[in-house]
């Protein structure tokens, strides 16, 4: 009876190693771009994941510059509902002046400047990230403005403000890969 004695050339272990390191480096290939912006935010990542997942645009983004365009967009349409909302709350609180200053000042702002996001992440990238960034500061400083009027208890507001900073960061992260 013959033995069997596998014997192993060089081409089979270069076959061996190189499927466990194309196996080894599969996760890493399954990260999206959106999850890679977030995991840059670091305190922030889970906040950022569970915001950008619900848009389709973002999650489905294959290259940075639809990632940075998606996110702008988001950014700039939930200002306006933010805005929309505070408007509301302007109209039902007529004597509120930081809701009235929130909604017709620092979101004016914040919307305009994720507007001109919008356009220059095309040809402009480093002033897109200048952009969200000023974008930012909208909702900063309404939320500086509600803190300082003790009269406004309104947990909605201060969440859309967290957010719109968040999608701030998120914004210049994600454009920052551009430039």
């Amino acid at each position: 009876m013959k033995s069997f004695s596998p014997s192993f050339s060089s081409s089979s272990l270069f076959i061996i190693f190189f499927c466990l390191i194309c196996y080894a480096s599969v996760p890493a290939l399954c990260v999206s771009l959106y999850e890679t912006v977030c995991n840059e935010a670091r305190q922030d990542a889970n906040a950022c994941l569970n915001l950008l997942k619900t848009d389709s645009k973002i999650t489905s983004a294959t290259n940075y510059h639809d990632l940075s365009k998606s996110i702008v967009v988001f950014a700039f349409n939930q200002g306006l509902q933010a805005q929309a909302y505070l408007l509301k709350v302007a109209k039902q609180f007529p004597s509120d002046e930081a809701v009235s200053q929130c909604a017709n000042e620092f979101y004016i702002m914040s919307i305009r400047y994720f507007g001109n996001a919008m356009i220059d992440v095309d040809k402009d990238p480093q002033n897109a990230k200048n952009d969200v960034k000023t974008g930012g500061d909208g909702p900063a400083n309404c939320e500086k403005a509600i803190q300082n009027d003790k009269r406004v208890h309104d947990p909605a507001i201060h969440a859309k403000n967290n957010e719109m900073v968040l999608l701030s960061e998120i914004s210049f992260l994600a454009i920052n890969h551009l430039t």
